[in-house]
């Protein structure tokens, strides 16, 4: 799915060109549509560019990086999609442009002495963005100072978006992680001059609180008794902001569990979630997985199209010990669209119960650091 083309000799990206434009591939000089945002069932996809006629004998090769517009146009090579970091740009860019109907937008604009990846510019400043969004998208680049930038940004009066990799899934991107000018932007209590009084007095450091011990009798704390009630006794997250997440919990019925579950976009978002017994023998298989998702899945690069027998490329499965009458299981792919894809599944009588999410680097941590607790919860328990 390429993000890059050529429109009157000028490098452009697909929320750049009008829907009925016709761009030229920057490798194969063929020729390139349009295809608008729409939606795939609950799904956002971004706009973005299709050849008309791709030739069997063309190879796309990859960058990546995080690079420029400049920087592409001088690879000679077409990006494509592999090319992550002008992915991500696109993607952020079609994604303010669904969500903002009254600003302009720009692609590596300047503010000031910096350029930010996506600009947002409001026609009018506006509560909580004040004059509009900054999108820094990282990839592969850990030297910006991110405290730095985002003070700078603020006190342009614009909000910021960091974006990572695992903010985006499939042609989506989540923006609900804005830092926004407003609370984050109120002065600092010194350099108030030239403030009314009451507002110096407002600002002005208080007394600290008057604390006092109160015990509390044991009666209270009986009243929390959760014998009945399932007790979570590790979590990590799996992607950022928690929209993912594996639990190790105890059941009431007093079984160490384990539990791959993800929350949708938007406010009251369906969640779903898988839960399966596990037993000492599957801290092992845990570790397993994750081992074996971070050689293959993070450090190997996926397959290409015409090498895979199926649109999505199997890198693992792994089987919990499962009881007589529940098989679970926990596997890793490649979706079509090279995101990696973690699922955890269990089958029970005639039916199947299954959750996939996409994942990480961050994944292959939390899944080791789990298979640790679990493993000690074993422990504590024959003690």
């Amino acid at each position: 799915m390429p993000f890059l083309g050529l429109l009157n000799g000028d490098r452009v990206i697909p929320p750049q060109v009008d829907d009925n434009e016709t761009v030229t591939c920057p490798v194969c000089d063929g020729p390139m549509s349009v295809i608008p945002s729409f939606e795939r069932g609950d799904s956002f996809v971004s706009r973005h560019f299709r050849h008309h006629k791709q030739e069997e004998d063309i190879e796309l090769t990859k960058t990546s990086g995080q690079i420029t517009l400049d920087d592409i146009g001088k690879t000679g090579k077409c990006p494509g999609e592999s090319d992550q970091h002008l992915r991500m740009k696109s993607i952020a860019y079609s994604r303010l442009t669904e969500d903002f109907q009254n600003g302009t937008l720009e692609l590596e604009s300047r503010l000031g002495d910096r350029i930010a990846d996506v600009l947002l510019s409001l026609d009018e400043p506006r509560y909580p963005y004040g004059k509009g969004i900054a999108v820094e998208v990282q990839y592969r680049n850990e030297g910006k100072d991110i405290e730095t930038v985002t003070d700078h940004y603020l006190q342009k009066g614009f909000s910021v978006a960091w974006l990572y990799p695992d903010d985006f899934s499939n042609y989506d991107v989540d923006l609900s992680g804005v830092l926004t000018v407003w609370p984050y932007a109120l002065p600092d209590r010194t350099g108030l001059e030239g403030y009314p009084d009451v507002i110096r007095w407002l600002r002005q450091e208080k007394q600290p609180a008057v604390e006092l011990d109160i015990p509390i009798p044991g009666e209270f704390w009986q009243s929390f008794d959760q014998s009945d009630e399932w007790l979570t006794v590790a979590k990590q997250t799996l992607r950022r902001r928690g929209r993912a997440w594996a639990t190790i919990s105890r059941s009431p019925w007093e079984d160490l569990t384990f539990q791959l579950g993800k929350r949708g976009r938007g406010y009251n978002a369906d969640i779903e979630s898988v839960t399966v017994q596990v037993f000492p023998g599957d801290c092992d298989v845990l570790r397993s997985f994750a081992d074996r998702l971070r050689r293959e899945g993070f450090e190997s690069e996926p397959p290409s199209g015409d090498k895979r027998e199926d649109e999505w490329h199997d890198i693992t499965t792994s089987w919990f010990s499962g009881t007589e009458t529940v098989t679970a299981w926990l596997s890793a792919s490649f979706s079509p669209d090279d995101d990696l894809v973690i699922s955890l599944g269990k089958k029970h009588q005639v039916e199947t119960d299954r959750v996939s999410l996409i994942v990480g680097p961050r994944a292959v941590h939390a899944l080791v650091e789990l298979a640790r607790l679990l493993e000690r919860a074993f422990e504590i328990e024959r003690s």
